[in-house]
């Protein structure tokens, strides 16, 4: 009996450490091989925006770049690109998931604006050498009574705040580019008060739809601030011409003056003219375009060493302060 009790104990302990209940190594729910995979990351695209001519877009926007999660991973973005997004700002969201059901989301916007256009495109620039684009070109050797260096008066079409604004308008409002033009219609020297019969011509010939006036600079240079109400008289004529002949009127202020150059006309004469074109505009239901008050602040840039033409810089400001007034009362809504 002795030996048959030893036997069942040594049978017994043999049993208990068999293989089939040897601890192992619990699987990765995550992986094979032993290998972590971490949770899928998913980062969008930053934000679209597009354009249209209707009340919707069909935006197709770049994919969303995943990285990590158990294979195969899937995204899904709603709205999906290429689909039709509205006016204004639409939220996108989008998820990655992965094999093992973890998920990860980011999101951004797409902005749908309308193609903005005109209400009027054939524009014209009327006026004296400021309008014409006549700038100071410095003359080798020697320098004015005053001091200042010998310059000479040269017109340069391609710097003339018209032509200038032109390129502006029509690469703002891209569907009707080639319906805008602004015609350059500046003479150098004509005083304002001589200038209404050309412009009833102009008007006759060119028909625009919308007009741009700036003139006087001649009147005040030549006899002061006598001439203050006779040019005055004469932009009102002819902001009344337009008017009845169904134009849009702007008129501009006069630029500032840059002290000690021989054209500079005093800065009281200016002001007290400025002063008139506002009224001027008031009365003819035109609009008024400040350029004064945009170019006062930086004269020595803006205007030459004659004291009254301006820069290239400064006719470059002169067609954007007509461009932003423009865009504030004649851009569709």
């Amino acid at each position: 009996m002795a030996a048959r009790h030893v036997f069942l104990l040594v049978a017994a302990l043999t049993a208990g450490c068999g293989g089939s209940d040897t601890p192992t190594s619990p699987s990765n729910p995550s992986g094979g091989g032993g290998d972590v995979v971490p949770a899928p990351t998913i980062s969008c695209p930053s934000n679209v925006s597009a354009v249209t001519t209707t009340t919707t877009s069909q935006v197709a926007y770049p994919a969303p770049t995943v990285s990590g999660g158990r294979t195969p991973v899937t995204v899904t973005c709603t709205p999906a690109s290429g689909a039709s997004f509205p006016l204004g700002a639409t939220s996108v969201s989008c998820t990655a998931t992965d094999a093992l059901s973890r998920s990860a989301t980011c999101g951004f916007s797409v902005t749908v604006a309308r193609v903005p256009t005109l209400q009027r495109t054939s524009f014209l620039a009327f006026g004296d050498s400021v309008t014409a684009g006549e700038v100071t070109v410095p003359t080798s050797g020697g320098t004015e009574l005053l001091g200042a260096p010998n310059f000479k008066l040269v017109v340069m079409p391609a710097a003339a705040y018209p032509v200038q604004l032109q390129s502006m308008l029509r690469n703002r409002y891209i569907t009707q580019a080639n319906a805008i033009s602004v015609v350059n219609s500046g003479v150098s020297g004509e005083y304002a008060v001589d200038s209404v019969k050309r412009f009833s011509q102009v008007m006759t010939n060119v028909r625009p739809e919308v007009v741009l006036l700036l003139d006087g600079y001649n009147d005040l240079n030549n006899f002061g601030s006598s001439a203050i109400s006779s040019a005055a008289a004469a932009v009102e004529a002819m902001a009344k011409d337009a008017r009845n002949r169904g134009a849009r009127v702007y008129i501009a202020s006069l630029t500032p003056p840059r002290a000690g150059g021989r054209n500079a006309i005093p800065a009281s004469t200016i002001a007290s003219y400025n002063d008139r074109m506002r009224g001027v505009a008031a009365g003819e239901n035109a609009v008024f375009v400040d350029l004064y008050q945009a170019l006062v602040g930086n004269v020595t840039t803006f205007v030459g060493v004659d004291g009254l033409h301006l820069t290239e810089v400064g006719y470059q400001k002169v067609a954007e302060t007509f461009f932003a007034s423009i865009q504030a009362t004649l851009q569709n809504p």
